[in-house]
Formats: structure tokens, C-alpha cells, sequence
């Protein structure tokens, strides 16, 4: 993490996972594999989340940080905000909630009670705060950095050398049979319990219009091997499970059935082609549909679409993420030379939108500044779900 690097100093702990852990944060509490998707869906886990809030309260008490940091998932982080600022303690939202897509009035004024800075991860969302007077710090896709890192900054992968996967492709220029296709159903409980299940259907049609050599699910984080295994069982089909290895997997294989999310910025800069999927449960969609109108208000689901602002990648939303449609996606990208090189051009121009090299050292920098004080700066408390 770009913090600790830059002021050696600072102590950063927090709630949050594994990457937090590799990034010196002391993580005094993980509860990642929680992590939901809707509004509904935290329903049950509710008597977690609000230990996870009494302790961070104690945490914010007893430890009075230089500041609190709090990260993309906003059914928790806005009630930790809420805690941290009624402590006196200064709030940084990292990663800001999609609402700015179909009710920007009410994200600015959200953001506004509840955080002293604001970091978007978009140029479009960064110009709504911007212009509504939130004090904001954008530098591009925070997540650039790291992919550069892992993909090149070109896409496909600069070095798969030392995968095992990748070198078995490393030959393969081009997608032709016997096909390897990649399914990664995200990183949140629910999400992969709601579009595993599709993904494996599909896999039984699109065998029947071509020859698959090998399916790759990929596992984001140890805790999901559980849920991801439930879905499994009783399936007869063989796959090969891959856990936390996300390039490898996308680097061997021709195409990728994928959740909506940040994985699919991997794809991208992977270069291999992609079908999204997407589902909430059902009281989610309801409100979302006919209470909100969402789908009228909102352009696109998937990052790889909302950063371009076209349909690059083809995105299957709620009653449309069917079998049948999720192998149709993906028949065309195996057997279509010219609707795969439409999408990588797609994916080239979702590259040179996504800022310059260096974006999480100026947000740093920019953060510090920002914060800076007459004392030294001490701790800072993250939240991440």
C-alpha cells in the first residue's frame, strides 16, 4: 500500500481481508467472506455486521486515528462513516458507491454528510463531485496499477512463465479447440451461489456445439472455496478449481463467464473475452425495477461498458442470466474470430481510459497532503468489504 510506503510511520489497521494483510495492514478483523451483494442479502449475516460496527467503534474510541478510511461497500461503510465522523475523526470514502449512476443529487449529498473526502474510481463520477463542491481526488482506476503490474500495460500477460496453466498456452495466439473456458463467479457469497450454478448449466450447451478441453473456476479468497465446492456437489462435470491465482486462470483460457465487477478489468487487461452475468435477489430487483427504474437510469453494469461507454462486453442482467443465454455469449466469442477482435479493440480503448501509470502513489500523496496536520500523522483505521 502506497500509505505505508510513503510515510513509513503510519500505522494502518482495520477490518478487511487478505490483500489488506500483503498490503501491512494489521487487520483486526475479517469478515470479507460476508461480503454481499443487494440490499437484502446482509439480512442474515446482520448479527456479524453489527459486531463488526461495535468493534470498530472501539476501535475508533480507543485508538483516535488520524483518519478513517472506508471502501467501496456502502451498506456497512456508510454506518461506519457515520461512527468515525460522530468521533470527531475525519472519513476518506475510497472506491465510492455506483449510486451517482441514476441519482447523482443523492450521492453528492450522501457523501457530503459523511465523509471529508471523496476518491472515485471513474472520471464521470469524479466530475459530479467536482462540480457539487466535494472535495475530491481522482487520478484514475486505482486498480490500473496492479494490472499493469500483473498483465502489462498492453494486455495479454507480459509474463506467464511461472504459471503451470499459462505455460501449457503458451503457444495458443488464438482461440481454436479444444477450448479452456474460465468461469469466475466473483468474490461475494451470495453472487456465487446465485451464478455458479447458471455457469455450469451453460457449460452442458456450449459442449454441445463445440469441444471443451478443461473448465478453470476460479476461487477469489480461501473462505469462498466452501461455497464454491457446495455448488459443485453433486455435479458430475470435472473441473479444475483454482484458488486466488485470478491471471493464471484468465491467461490459459479462450473465453470467460464472469460475474460484474473488478474481475472483469482482469479480463480487459488479460485480453481474453468476456460474458458478465449479474443477479440480486429478487426483493433487490423489484425495488430496483419498478420502485427506482434503474434500468431505465442506469447505462451499463459492467466496468469494462460504464468506462467506455458502449457495449463492449455483453452483460446478462437478473431474468436474462439463463443457461441458454450464457452459452449463446459464449459460443459466439469461441467459434467468432471478428466479434472477438471487436471486443479486444473494446478492451484497448477501456485501457487508455483508465489514467496513467501511477495512480495509487498520487492519491497517496494527494491523501497525506490532504490530511495533514500540526501533528505527525499516527494511524489510520481502514474498513474493507
Amino acid at each position: 500500500m502506497e500509505l505505508g510506503r510513503l510515510a513509513p510511520h503510519l500505522r494502518l489497521y482495520g477490518l478487511g481481508g487478505d490483500r489488506m494483510r500483503r498490503a501491512g495492514v494489521d487487520v483486526r478483523l475479517d469478515i470479507t467472506d460476508r461480503a454481499t451483494v443487494g440490499w437484502f442479502d446482509h439480512w442474515g449475516d446482520l448479527p456479524r455486521y453489527l459486531s463488526a460496527l461495535r468493534f470498530w467503534r472501539r476501535e475508533i474510541r480507543d485508538r483516535r486515528p488520524l483518519a478513517a478510511m472506508v471502501i467501496d461497500a456502502p451498506g456497512i461503510s456508510f454506518p461506519f462513516a457515520r461512527v468515525a465522523r460522530s468521533a470527531g475523526v475525519p472519513v476518506v470514502y475510497f472506491v465510492t458507491p455506483q449510486t451517482w449512476l441514476w441519482n447523482p443529487r443523492g450521492a453528492v449529498e450522501r457523501l457530503r454528510s459523511h465523509a471529508d473526502l471523496v476518491i472515485p474510481t471513474l472520471a464521470a463520477e469524479a466530475a459530479i463531485y467536482e462540480r457539487a463542491g466535494l472535495p475530491v481526488i481522482y487520478e484514475g482506476h486505482p486498480a490500473l496499477d496492479d494490472l499493469i503490474e500483473t498483465y502489462g500495460p498492453g494486455g495479454p500477460a507480459h509474463d506467464r512463465s511461472a504459471s503451470p496453466l499459462a505455460r501449457e498456452e503458451a503457444n495458443r495466439s488464438a482461440a481454436s479447440p479444444p477450448y479452456r473456458i474460465a468461469l469466475v463467479p466473483g468474490s461475494r457469497r451470495h453472487a456465487i451461489e446465485r451464478l455458479l450454478p447458471v455457469m455450469l448449466d451453460a457449460l452442458d450447451l456450449v459442449e454441445r456445439q463445440v469441444e471443451v478441453r478443461e473448465v478453470l473456476v476460479s476461487v477469489a479468497a480461501p473462505p469462498l472455496r466452501t461455497t464454491v465446492d457446495a455448488c459443485l456437489r453433486g455435479r458430475t462435470r470435472r473441473v479444475r478449481v483454482v484458488e486466488g491465482d485470478l491471471w493464471a486462470v484468465l491467461g490459459a483460457s479462450d473465453v470467460v463467464l464472469a460475474s460484474t465487477g473488478g474481475n472483469l478489468l482482469d479480463a480487459v487487461f488479460a485480453d481474453v473475452p468476456a460474458v458478465a452475468s449479474y443477479r440480486v435477489d429478487a426483493l433487490t430487483y423489484l425495488v430496483a425495477k419498478h420502485g427506482m427504474r434503474l434500468q431505465a437510469r442506469i447505462p451499463a453494469y459492467t466496468l469494462p461498458n460504464l468506462i467506455a461507454g458502449e457495449p463492449i462486453v455483453p452483460e446478462l442482467i437478473q431474468h436474462d442470466v439463463t443457461a441458454a443465454g450464457v452459452a449463446r455469449a459464449a459460443i459466439r466469442l469461441l467459434t467468432d474470430e471478428g466479434a472477438r477482435e471487436v471486443m479486444r479493440a473494446g478492451y484497448a480503448r477501456v485501457r487508455g481510459a483508465l489514467g496513467v501509470p501511477g495512480v495509487n502513489w498520487r492519491i497517496a500523496t494527494r491523501m497525506l497532503s490532504h490530511l495533514a496536520s500540526g501533528d505527525e500523522p499516527h494511524s489510520v483505521g481502514l474498513s474493507s468489504l
